[in-house]
């Protein structure tokens, strides 16, 4: 899955074009969201990999009534993040399991070099902060990630009550808050971005879970989700304050990109 600054980025961009409502929320409780857009990645590997491929309508369904009846902007805040996590991850991680399983292309020349799914997921982090964020943007988000204890007991919560059940892990809370105030993601250093073709901005052919062939590079599947990221976080904002029942169709696909 992307790593810290590539959802960071991806999250932030849907908060620039996104409807008052959901705005609203996100302002009042911006550390919870931006929690939240790190999803399970903060936790250890068997919490991370069950909530990957959990049922995405069962996580966010059963969530939203949660928060339909306790009212809780700061969790709903928390679960709009996840929503933009989920989101990127559907389209990224096939386009990473891709590349981890065939190689990337050397730039100028087309050579394939066999790279572990961490290299890929660490170079697109590189690129991310050069060409969109920016060091010191990237510095500034990691002395920035400071959750109010509020925000983490609510979240904790949250985790207590439904998150760690769905992915049928026990935590205690002790557990579970540490993790979530733990978050301090390491700024991997810029060195080899001009030698291998992470983001496939060559457009190299690529296929998905379903075995279709795609050309993107990863900066124009990030533009393109964009939309779809939207229909989702008014999706999940509409369930969770009037109790709405979900349309499958748009949670068809879990966190791998594959069909539930």
């Amino acid at each position: 899955m992307p790593r810290h600054f590539a959802h960071y980025y991806f999250s932030h961009k849907l908060t620039e074009g996104a409807p008052y409502a959901l705005s609203a929320i996100v302002a009042l409780y911006p550390d919870a969201y931006l929690l939240g857009s790190l999803g399970a990645d903060l936790f250890h590997s068997e919490h991370r990999a069950r909530l990957d491929v959990a049922d995405p309508m069962q996580i966010f369904s059963v969530t939203a009534r949660h928060i339909f009846m306790n009212g809780s902007k700061c969790q709903l805040s928390y679960m709009l993040g996840m929503v933009s996590h989920y989101a990127l991850d559907r389209v990224a991680n096939p386009f990473i399991d891709h590349f981890a399983q065939n190689g990337v292309r050397q730039y100028f020349g087309g050579k394939v070099e066999t790279v572990s799914r961490e290299e890929i997921e660490i170079g697109i982090d590189r690129h991310i902060i050069r060409d969109y964020l920016g060091i010191d943007k990237a510095l500034e988000i990691v002395g920035g990630l400071k959750t109010r204890k509020i925000v983490i007991d609510e979240i904790t919560e949250l985790y207590m009550d439904i998150l760690n059940d769905l992915s049928d892990i026990y935590m205690n809370s002790h557990r579970t808050r540490a993790l979530l105030e733990g978050v301090a993601p390491d700024i991997p250093l810029s060195e080899g971005l001009g030698r291998l073709d992470y983001m496939n901005r060559e457009n190299h052919e690529w296929l998905d879970r379903d075995k279709i062939k795609h050309t993107q590079s990863l900066d124009e599947l990030l533009e393109s989700e964009r939309e779809d990221a939207y229909l989702l976080l008014e999706e999940y904002m509409a369930m969770a304050r009037s109790n709405k029942a979900p349309d499958i169709s748009h949670f068809s696909l879990n966190a791998r990109g594959d069909h539930v």
